[in-house]
């Protein structure tokens, strides 16, 4: 890890553990996913699970219970945001995205770290080691995003290429520096400020506020298959971290890959999506992003223009091409 663990000590393996989610009532099922990884990886710890919303319906609220309940070192607490303070900030992904800033407003001053996760993730490993490494005056610990290697968004963003950019799916917040900085204001504010620039809104905004209160966790606390795909993570100083994604993952993130999209459902590690999955008491059935008569046609346009079978990686293909640029 970029930074050193905090003693492990008996104080610390006593503390609860956040995790917030940020989402609607229509993505709880995808959540529940992701809390039964969360469940079945932390049986020893106690694990508070912070969901924001602005609606939650009670058919929703009791498919979460039934997940949870099970598990008595769960706690779940569901919170409804006033969002009127993001109205009218550019929400290129939805709206809910821009709630996590307001995370360290709505949770309690004794707590001080949280975990931020997107809905399309898995806790794959144990990850309490997160919540209690050194963070001094430092606001998120994120791994890198896609965007970072990119030029552009550099120039986009103005500001150096040497700060990096993160992916904001996946974000441990010291919620103590926010409060000190009132951090959720000033990133509120530059988005409204520069709604011309922003690309991917708040993540975009995080980024250039925290360029230089950020730390740049391994690839394995956030993972995406883009970077199996691409030379630039085979080569130092990516090309361990890129194995431990394989061999020690601790979260998957699957960007741009809904797993419960059947179209979309082709991440090198859908399998353990599938696997939590099939653990729940109300498994998510996966839905077709094309339905009915276009669903029908686009059979018919297959079968009559079949494409070439491509190969799909495989977690062997990343560790050989590993081996072989060593």
């Amino acid at each position: 890890m970029t930074t050193m663990l905090m003693d492990s000590c008996c104080y610390y393996k006593k503390m609860p553990i956040h995790i917030a989610f940020c989402v609607n009532d229509a993505y709880i099922p995808y959540i529940t996913v992701t809390l039964m990884s969360i469940a079945e990886n932390h049986k020893d710890d106690e694990v508070i699970i912070h969901i924001f919303s602005d609606y939650i319906s009670q058919k929703q609220k009791l498919r979460l219970d039934k997940v949870v309940n099970p598990y008595p070192n769960l706690t779940l607490s569901i919170q409804m945001v006033d969002d009127s303070a993001l109205r009218g900030l550019k929400d290129t992904w939805t709206i809910y995205t821009w709630y996590r800033v307001l995370l360290p407003l709505y949770l309690s001053s004794e707590i001080h770290r949280v975990l931020y996760l997107d809905a399309d993730t898995i806790v794959a490993s144990n990850i309490r080691e997160l919540f209690f490494m050194d963070m001094s005056d430092k606001a998120i610990a994120c791994v890198i995003d896609s965007e970072s290697v990119n030029s552009g968004t550099y120039s986009r963003l103005k500001y150096d290429s040497s700060k990096k950019y993160v992916c904001a799916g996946v974000m441990l917040m010291n919620l103590d520096y926010w409060r000190e900085k009132d951090l959720s204001s000033t990133i509120i504010k530059w988005g409204y400020d520069h709604n011309d620039i922003i690309r991917f809104p708040d993540q975009d905004t995080i980024n250039v506020l925290c360029r230089d209160t950020k730390i740049v966790l391994p690839l394995r606390y956030g993972i995406m298959d883009y970077f199996f795909k691409n030379d630039f993570f085979y080569k130092e100083p990516y090309a361990q971290e890129l194995r431990d994604c394989i061999e020690h993952p601790a979260i998957i993130h699957y960007a741009g890959m809904n797993p419960w999209k059947r179209e979309l459902a082709t991440s090198l590690m859908q399998d353990e999506w599938e696997k939590y999955n099939k653990m729940l008491p109300h498994p998510v059935k996966k839905e077709y992003i094309t339905k009915g008569w276009n669903l029908v046609k686009m059979y018919i346009w297959n079968i009559l223009h079949p494409s070439p079978k491509t190969s799909t990686l495989t977690r062997g293909d990343v560790l050989n091409k590993l081996n072989s640029c060593q």
